[in-house]
């Protein structure tokens, strides 16, 4: 509960635009090497891809990628993210509640840009496994200040000659690592059964790394429109098509459930004291919000539909 207490308290923040992170140049364009195809399945309704056909990694950012592995950081699988570790958001038109969950992520040994996938997801009371990758196609320096919340920093903030100056802390913690912006193609492909789907879509990880080369999430301050992820740590977003129906519909889904869909601010909250989760969107998924139900954990498998 405690959790989505302070998702509201960011909920009542008003949002103030930044200046969004600059592109790299990119450097000479080199074929991609793809990883396999998630599913040999084909579907009727094309995926919309999110990402052109060139490889637009540049040489320096290749580089990283090469001495860098993020797979904790794709898996929630940090210490101040393993108590939290589903990525939650909104399936469809009327935002149902969507969660996603990552069990497994390995770096390709021959392909550092590939990363394989394993996990589960969770719509109204179905779970269902999936397979897929992650593959690098875009990275950045990031040219704002963002305010990280790993145990590292909360050091350089309490070692701060002004602790009550936030500006203070923010240049003497920012001077110890470099901050960057990941973009990555997501594709995976749940096991095949009657309405099992594929997803296209990207995933956003706005990340560090400090002078030891450790990494860890760097997440704004204040959710914001415009900067990549939001302003959070992680943001996935696509479309799944179903492979019985052939629908198509989106998906989005953060380590900040308000990242993920700015838009329900305004109303997902009622009463002055304390909240009470607006009824449409309760209907929807969110009454379940504070069952400390993991779902994720290996268990039979339901059959309802998606």
């Amino acid at each position: 509960m405690k959790k989505y207490l302070t998702l509201l308290s960011l909920a009542c923040v008003s949002i103030a635009c930044q200046p969004q992170a600059t592109q790299t140049t990119a450097a000479p364009k080199t074929a991609l090497v793809q990883a396999p195809p998630v599913s040999p399945a084909k579907v009727g309704q094309p995926l919309p891809v999110l990402f052109a056909a060139a490889d637009t990694l540049t040489l320096p950012m290749r580089k990283l990628a090469e001495q860098i592995d993020l797979s904790k950081l794709w898996q929630s699988d940090t210490k101040e993210r393993r108590q939290h570790p589903v990525l939650e958001g909104f399936f469809g038109p009327d935002h149902y509640r969507f969660m996603m969950f990552f069990s497994q992520v390995t770096r390709d040994n021959a392909h550092p840009e590939v990363y394989h996938v394993s996990g589960k997801c969770h719509y109204r009371k179905n779970i269902r496994p999936f397979t897929g990758t992650l593959t690098l196609r875009r990275m950045e320096d990031a040219d704002v200040f963002y305010s990280p919340n790993d145990d590292i920093f909360a050091a350089e903030y309490a070692a701060s000659l002004h602790p009550d100056s936030t500006n203070e802390r923010l240049i003497r913690a920012s001077a110890q690592l470099h901050i960057y912006s990941a973009w990555a193609r997501l594709q995976l492909a749940e096991e095949a059964t009657e309405n099992s789907g594929i997803f296209e879509g990207e995933a956003v990880l706005n990340f560090y790394v400090n002078n030891t080369k450790r990494v860890g999430y760097a997440s704004a301050p204040v959710l914001t429109e415009g900067e990549p992820a939001r302003g959070s740590g992680l943001l996935l977003r696509g479309a799944r098509c179903n492979r019985t129906t052939q629908q198509l519909k989106k998906f989005v889904v953060a380590d900040d459930v308000f990242a993920a869909a700015p838009e329900v601010y305004k109303d997902f909250g009622i009463g002055d004291r304390g909240f009470e989760i607006n009824p449409k969107y309760a209907k929807l998924g969110w009454n379940e919000a504070w069952e400390n139900d993991e779902w994720w954990a290996d268990s039979p498998k339901l059959s309802l539909s998606l």
